[in-house]
């Protein structure tokens, strides 16, 4: 008998080999929507996961972040299996998400729309029936041996295999006779992915599911959306240069040509903020002002100095004005029903101040700079007084940029709108992808412990009130954007790995959904080698969240 600690602190005994669904019986009622995957000892199982040792039990929910995650890499095993089944010798390969849904394509294969009916036809036949999401361990030897018969994905997964430690589990998931790795739980049936639909879009397809707060009701999808092309041009770009997946770009390190990929990515990024420099040269006679907004560990700052430095080559004189310098002094500053302070809403910005200094900026007038002392809580003025001159433009950073509240007392004639982000290309293989999100926290991370004193623990349960209010304040205003700006660099990861894996590894187990996180993100961080930074530029966006940068007086 093993002894188990439960999700309500209860100690109890289980016989060797009892699965997490037979211990999850005793909880289904305490959550507001079906179990999607238990954790045991901080690390995410399939239910059909058996026991071996004493630990301590939790569940995921279906309506959350990583019960959602679990819906979505589920719903994308039954398009596998659907697609070989009607299409054999097809192959499924997602790309990125797209919202609230999931892009892919089938490699030498365009699905007619006919052919598309059919497939999801066959998805939801699997899905009515049911049909058990089998879980099986594997040894290492098994799972290589296995890679190495796909002359599709076997290249990719048995890289990742390789990379993994040696005392980690691996684990393949069967549906309808179909074995294929997985690198993070699915569901342990097709019972609950009733919510799908298959869009036609670009080159493939579009799996559009459920937003993470109701599992069973199915948002409609804005084919329209004009970040779509920009997470379509970097994982084009990827893919172009050979290094779209983790296993290449750990090729390419091991080999010891990282060095070409780092010049190449950050040459791709220059030539981006030439691209721009050079627009607003061109209609220097009316832009004034340009707005740069980005969700958090986006590299809004950095991208700032650099769109500076190109324009100051096109003769233009940019004028970089932070937005938090605008901030309601502490006590004005909104607070959540509990109490605390609510730093996402854009009423921390003092909007009726902003909007008169950007009117009298555009009369010709002289404004004297708020500077904002985090410290203090509270605005000073310490005399930096700024106006417009001749070639003047005003480069405004901030993530409330595009929010119209902020600056509608400028014609939308004189201001440029730019939306930044990073929207990673890579991938550990052509099912396993790597979350945008997961990216943006490992680069808070770092950042906010190297200059602002907050440990792993600290941004990891913060992070959830984060993506909240990007996704109130934020993201409903990037299609207004002129411009996507993507700052994710393909080789960013083997550099935050050095940094994040020995802050995640300070979480401490009693921190349970923290614990989770860092369990989590260590498992996908072991999987990348490792790359010294001092092979990167210092004006490299990503020198802004691990030090070292050219702009280290301006950050």
């Amino acid at each position: 008998m093993l002894q188990v600690t439960l999700p309500d602190g209860r100690i109890k005994k289980f016989a060797k080999g009892t699965t997490l669904a037979e211990i999850g019986k005793d909880f289904e009622d305490r959550y507001d929507s079906p179990i999607a995957t238990g954790v045991f000892n901080g690390q995410a199982y399939s239910l059909h996961y058996a026991i071996t040792e004493e630990g301590e039990v939790d569940f995921i929910p279906l309506n959350s972040v990583e019960g959602m995650r679990a819906f979505v890499r589920s719903i994308t095993f039954v398009c596998d299996v659907a697609m070989k089944k009607l299409f054999p010798g097809a192959e499924l390969e997602v790309c990125n998400t797209l919202g609230s849904a999931l892009y892919c394509i089938v490699p030498k294969l365009r699905l007619t729309p006919d052919q598309l009916m059919k497939l999801e036809a066959e998805m939801r036949r699997i899905v009515e029936e049911k049909h058990p999401i089998e879980m099986f361990p594997v040894s290492r030897q098994e799972a290589i041996e296995r890679a190495r018969q796909d002359p599709y994905l076997g290249g990719d997964v048995m890289a990742m295999i390789e990379m993994a430690p040696e005392s980690e589990t691996l684990f393949a998931y069967e549906l309808c006779g179909i074995r294929e790795p997985f690198f993070e739980a699915l569901l342990s049936s097709t019972e609950h992915l009733f919510a799908f639909e298959l869009i036609p879009f670009d080159k493939g397809f579009v799996i559009n599911y459920p937003e993470m707060n109701d599992y069973t009701v199915l948002p409609p999808w804005d084919t329209a959306r004009r970040i779509n092309h920009a997470y379509r041009e970097a994982e084009e770009w990827s893919a172009m240069i050979g290094c779209n997946t983790i296993a290449k770009l750990n090729c390419f390190i091991r080999e010891g040509r990282a060095d070409k990929i780092i010049r190449v990515a950050e040459g791709l990024q220059e030539k981006k903020f030439i691209s721009i420099a050079d627009h607003i040269a061109a209609h220097r006679d009316k832009l004034k002002f340009i707005l740069i907004a980005g969700p958090s560990s986006s590299g809004k700052t950095s991208s700032n100095y650099r769109l500076c430095v190109q324009m100051e080559v096109n003769g233009l004189h940019p004028i970089p004005i932070s937005m938090d310098n605008y901030y309601v002094n502490r006590e004005d500053t909104p607070k959540n029903p509990d109490g605390t302070y609510d730093y996402e809403r854009v009423e921390v910005i003092d909007i009726a101040l902003f909007n008169e200094h950007l009117e009298q900026l555009l009369q010709g007038r002289t404004v004297e700079l708020p500077y904002y002392n985090f410290a203090a809580g509270r605005r000073e003025y310490r005399g930096q007084k700024i106006r417009m001159e001749d070639d003047s433009i005003f480069v405004i950073e901030g993530i409330h940029a595009l929010n119209p509240r902020l600056s509608s007392s400028v014609p939308a004639e004189n201001k440029l709108k730019i939306f930044i982000s990073a929207l990673t290309p890579m991938s550990l293989d052509a099912f396993n992808r790597i979350h945008t999100t997961d990216l943006r926290m490992l680069r808070r991370m770092v950042r906010d412990f190297r200059f602002r004193s907050h440990n792993a623990l600290d941004t990891i349960n913060m992070w959830s009130s984060v993506r909240k209010g990007e996704e109130k304040y934020i993201f409903p205003f990037q299609e207004d954007a002129d411009i996507f700006f993507n700052t994710s660099l393909i080789y960013e990861p083997a550099i935050l790995r050095k940094f994040a894996v020995p802050l995640l590894q300070t979480v401490p187990p009693e921190e349970k959904k923290a614990y989770f996180t860092a369990c989590r993100l260590l498992r996908l961080l072991y999987l990348i080698e490792p790359l010294d930074e001092e092979a990167i530029p210092i004006h490299s966006i990503l020198k802004e969240f691990i030090g070292g940068s050219g702009f280290a007086k301006e950050l």
